[in-house]
């Protein structure tokens, strides 16, 4: 719709010109419609040839070199726009929006406040430098535009989501609910808002608040992991424990559990004096709270120890390597520096039959067959 629109702007703009023709009109009509943005552009060049000074001719030329992603060429028609008229906003918005697409944040931010300088009330240029801060820089230091466009406009559902969070993670929680609550008379429909209310009030604590709105929104059709979360975790805490176990055990079965959820699970079993089943989850939640990474890790740091000519140490950070996951590599190399660099051949001989036994893969054959060769030796 907004594209269209743009055209209906962009033929109604050319019409006055005495070069233009009916045909001309059509054919640009043609092929915007059918995004054809190059050659949209290159038409124009051909009907309007250098030198051009009507800046409705260039903003549109720019346009279409925007839409095409040729945007170091857009640049430059709307460029000379602001030559002739610096304060032209819709070609600081162009300038604007092409700078952030290029990841030029500075320079977008210096466009936006020169549209500030003559429309110091322009909604969308705050909610524009608003979004791109809380993307590039981070939610907190957007607060002064959040603020500012949310004054300008509090029905906004995006404005007062993002600035509601801002405050309650100031702890300002009466003002995040008013924030919401205002956006909400106008849109009371709002996932997103519904969402803010209930990350407010499980902040608060206000559990009863959370299972509330959650169910509606789970209701609406939002099953996302933190709305089924809170909700499960709510449950728990107003002590209805059979309900958060079967609100997050399903969060489990479709691959949506975390160290969090588990735990939850686990204090549920055991408020209810299932201990075996918390127990159960408590081993899960242990899991669940480590990296998969960090037997690797440990494995690394023994692997620069033994560089080091650290031995025992290098051996210490195997054992914990193990501690998280029993990988083969792991116990191939603790029995050959057993064997090798401490001349113990019974513990050598333990770990290497570990490391058989582990069924280590077939591309480490070489490997398996020196195990295999120095168990016979050893055993002897």
């Amino acid at each position: 719709m907004r594209i269209i629109i743009l055209t209906t702007i962009l033929l109604f703009s050319l019409r006055g010109s005495a070069q233009n023709t009916a045909a001309d009109n059509l054919l640009i009509l043609e092929l915007l419609q059918n995004q054809r943005y190059d050659e949209a552009a290159e038409t124009l060049r051909k009907i309007y040839p250098e030198p051009i000074s009507d800046t409705k001719i260039l903003s549109r030329i720019g346009y279409s070199l925007r839409m095409a992603g040729k945007l170091s060429e857009a640049e430059t028609y709307y460029l000379r726009i602001l030559e002739q008229d610096p304060t032209e906003i819709s070609s600081l918005f162009s300038m604007a929006g092409i700078s952030q697409r290029k990841g030029n944040f500075v320079k977008a931010k210096e466009y936006y406040k020169q549209i500030l300088a003559s429309d110091s009330t322009n909604f969308s240029v705050y909610k524009q430098l608003s979004d791109m801060i809380e993307s590039s820089e981070g939610l907190i230091y957007a607060t002064t535009y959040l603020q500012k466009a949310n004054s300008l406009n509090s029905s906004d559902g995006d404005i007062a989501y993002s600035y509601s969070k801002v405050l309650k993670d100031m702890k300002q929680f009466e003002s995040a609910a008013r924030v919401l609550n205002d956006a909400i008379k106008a849109d009371s429909t709002n996932l997103i808002l519904l969402r803010g209310k209930a990350e407010l009030a499980y902040a608060m604590k206000d559990w009863n608040g959370v299972i509330d709105i959650c169910s509606v929104i789970i209701r609406d059709g939002d099953r996302s992991p933190n709305i089924v979360k809170m909700l499960g975790e709510a449950y728990y805490s107003v002590r209805k424990y059979q309900q958060a176990i079967d609100i997050l055990e399903g969060m489990e079965a479709n691959d949506m559990k975390t160290e969090s959820t588990l735990y939850f699970i686990a204090m549920s079993y055991k408020a209810l004096k299932n201990y075996n089943k918390s127990v159960d989850y408590l081993n899960k939640t242990i899991k669940e709270s480590i990296s998969l990474n960090t037997a690797g890790y440990y494995a690394q740091i023994g692997d620069v120890l033994e560089k080091s000519q650290l031995t025992r140490k290098s051996l210490e950070a195997y054992q914990k390597s193990l501690f998280f996951d029993n990988k083969s590599l792991t116990l191939y190399t603790i029995a050959t520096i057993y064997d090798q660099k401490l001349k113990q051949p019974k513990t050598a001989l333990s770990y290497y039959k570990r490391y058989i036994n582990s069924k280590p893969p077939a591309e480490q054959k070489a490997y398996i067959e020196y195990s295999t060769y120095r168990i016979s030796q050893l055993s002897k």
